[in-house]
């Protein structure tokens, strides 16, 4: 999921900058202008919020290290059995 996210925001990244690029060179239409900028937030919409973590680095810590005291324990028990 993580890089279909990180494909979207490099394809934002080149829609601004051909938005820009286009800005810059010389006379503007405002319909592809505005074409260029829509695409540009059509494309950075599904990326945001898709990047940003959904939990705290300490929740992930503590999920990490009750995987592990689960794993740990398991392993225990069988070497047991």
């Amino acid at each position: 999921m993580r890089t279909f996210s990180l494909m979207f925001a490099f394809i934002a990244l080149v829609m601004l900058a051909m938005f820009v690029i286009y800005l810059i060179r010389g006379p503007v239409d405002p319909l592809i202008a505005t074409g260029l900028f829509i695409s540009f937030l059509a494309c950075l919409a599904p990326a945001l919020p898709l990047l940003k973590p959904f939990e705290s680095w300490e929740d992930t810590r503590r999920r990490r290290a009750a995987r592990k005291e689960q794993r740990e324990r398991e392993a225990h028990e069988r070497g047991d059995a």
